[in-house]
């Protein structure tokens, strides 16, 4: 197989969404394609790309319904002014792996590139939480639904599966990690955010974008330099009485999008472009739905079997904080140095737009294995549904 690059990535900022109250949300007025199409621009712009070098865009979307639905990832790529037109030759797709969208849709574009059958490609994703809020909303308006004959299934506790917060309290009350544990993840995710944003982490990846409005959206919205254990701590449980699952130790809903260019090593010599890491290895797997978060584990045990690297060989990690119960359950079972995951905050302070997240995992991992001078490191994320999946990328 041929060799693959993270060649640049970018990304929006990411801003409070809120399907009630618009007025918050940065983003409420620009359609999530319109977003991603604009980060493809400024990451091609900046590199100095021409659009008609790009052969393929796959775009990561967990919810593909209403104007999210953007005809196997045409939308966005007409939507570009460097593609548009110029990428007429631009195959695209549009990929709904929920959570691990993001991530599928780099696999998507790596594996080609390995295979031999394009040199350059970009993957990316998005998801505007205002405009298309999550999966309750959905159902009740039947644009979302489940076949019936699943309720039935005496193997599978459906309305577990289809609530993500009930499988983060499952994860937690069968691992045995306790509320106060998670508020405090969810105290240093905001506090390393905050450090991050104050020596300019982000000054490289995050974009100064127009909305819809002509207004400029420059910063992310959810970090909350302010939090405080005992903010955390007087928060009720969300999903059940007297459980362990709050807001503030759940990633906050959040519009954003994101990109990631990919080349083959001839690629980067033709176009000049220095990359920030080799793509090593992806793998995705299956868990049990009712314990969904558990899929980051079993995507890095995979990953790291199929690269031939133990944990110990990973200098960084970025696993997806959807709820804090997923780090803390990956951390705990395969023996994680906790001052190695997330050091720049995590999708409790960052947000967690679905379909965007896995290129920012995937994005800042390269960033900060360029920073820190690490050599390899590995992003995972688990999947509603009960999947994870997991990327290592070698720093160059």
């Amino acid at each position: 197989m041929k060799e693959v690059y993270l060649a640049d990535y970018a990304r929006s900022a990411f801003t409070r969404a809120h399907p009630r109250k618009p007025e918050v949300d940065a983003w409420a007025d620009t359609r999530g394609d319109a977003l991603l199409a604009a980060v493809i621009d400024a990451m091609l712009e900046r590199g100095d790309l021409d659009g008609a070098a790009v052969e393929e865009l796959s775009v990561g979307c967990a919810l593909p319904v209403k104007e999210q639905w953007s005809f196997g990832g045409r939308y966005p790529l007409w939507l570009t002014e460097r593609l548009g037109e110029r990428g007429r030759g631009c195959a695209s797709r549009q990929i709904d792996q929920q959570c691990g969208s993001g991530l599928a849709a780099l696999r998507s574009t790596a594996r080609e590139i390995q295979a031999g059958a394009i040199e350059v490609g970009i993957a990316g994703g998005f998801e505007n939480m205002t405009r298309v809020p999550m999966g309750p909303a959905l159902f009740k308006e039947g644009v979302l639904t489940s076949p019936d004959a699943l309720r039935q299934a005496p193997w599978l506790e459906l309305e577990i599966a289809l609530n993500m917060g009930l499988t983060a309290e499952r994860l937690a009350e069968e691992a045995g990690i306790e509320r106060k544990a998670m508020d405090a993840l969810a105290l240093a995710s905001h506090q390393r955010a905050t450090a991050a944003e104050a020596e300019g982490r982000f000054v490289g990846e995050r974009l100064t974008l127009a909305n819809a409005t002509g207004d400029t959206v420059a910063r992310d919205a959810n970090i909350r330099a302010d939090t405080t254990p005992e903010r955390l701590a007087g928060l009720d449980p969300v999903f059940l009485e007297g459980g362990r699952v709050t807001a503030g130790n759940s990633s906050p809903l959040t519009s954003g999008a994101a990109a990631a260019l990919l080349m083959s090593e001839q690629a980067l010599t033709r176009h000049g472009a220095t990359p920030l890491a080799r793509v090593m290895d992806l793998a995705d797997c299956g868990v049990a739905p009712e314990q969904m978060g558990a899929g980051a584990a079993a995507a890095i045990r995979r990953v790291l079997a199929r690269s031939g690297l133990a944990v110990a060989d990973i200098d960084a990690w970025e696993i997806n904080e959807a709820f804090a119960a997923v780090p803390l359950h990956t951390v705990e079972e395969l023996a994680l140095d906790p001052k190695r995951v997330n050091v720049w905050g995590g999708a409790l302070a960052l947000g967690h737009p679905l379909g965007a997240t896995g290129i920012r995992l995937a994005g800042t991992l390269g960033r900060i294995l360029q920073s820190r001078g690490g050599r390899y490191g590995c992003a995972a994320a688990c999947i509603g549904g009960g999947q994870g999946i997991a990327v290592i990328l070698e720093r160059c």
